[in-house]
């Protein structure tokens, strides 16, 4: 199904596709007893949203003019992914979100091993990213030199062979990759198809990652 849209304002992601995903996976995986990690939980709708599932919500945000104040069964933590551990007890989080974090990650294996830490056995976390090769990307640089990297916040957006190597060389064992979106998803105008055809998957616009610490 094609989904055509025009956007004059937006607020906050809660309507881009990416996290619609991710939400989807994440209220089958979570319990009401869970204790749920959101990074870069600088988007109260979006936090407020996670913490409906769970028993508590930690979120880590890396700027204190950025981090909110904690409300409900939310509370934050102002603190660097890769130093995850020394604001997260390790071993106490049943599931982690990360929504469009990875690629402003400047050491993102550390993140990611962080995470693992972090994780009790048998724990999840959900990851978006875009795709260094996302279809509107592929063809502006058909007119234009490729894009180089670090680039405004990113530090770096990946390809799913990127993606495999960071996570083979990483701590969890056990992850999948999944494509989200393809076509034109971004801006005022949103022409895309949820579901991306196989022969077009590395045009994808992101990434969904799912990493599986083991019990």
């Amino acid at each position: 199904m094609i989904r055509l849209g025009y956007v004059k304002s937006r607020s906050g992601r809660g309507n881009d596709f990416d996290w619609v995903s991710l939400l989807t996976y994440y209220k089958q995986s979570v319990s009401s007893s869970d204790t749920v990690l959101e990074i870069g939980a600088s988007e109260v709708e979006l936090t407020r949203e996670l913490s409906k599932y769970c028993r508590e919500l930690i979120g880590v945000e890396l700027f204190p003019e950025r981090t909110p104040i904690a409300f409900d069964n939310v509370r934050y933590v102002t603190g660097d992914w890769q130093c995850l551990s020394q604001y997260v007890e390790p071993e106490t989080i049943d599931l982690a979100v990360a929504s469009h974090v990875l690629e402003h990650i400047s050491d993102d294996l550390k993140a990611i091993n962080e995470l693992y830490v972090v994780l009790k056995p048998g724990g999840i976390a959900i990851l978006t990213t875009p795709n260094r090769k996302r279809l509107t990307r592929v063809i502006i640089e058909l007119f234009s030199r490729e894009r180089q990297f670090p680039f405004w916040e990113h530090e770096r957006e990946y390809t799913e062979g990127n993606l495999v190597e960071l996570i083979e060389a990483s701590l969890f064992q056990e992850y999948e990759i999944l494509p989200r979106v393809f076509g034109l998803h971004g801006g005022p105008v949103f022409v895309y198809v949820k579901r991306v055809p196989c022969r077009f998957r590395q045009y994808a616009n992101f990434w969904e990652v799912r990493l599986h610490k083991a019990r």
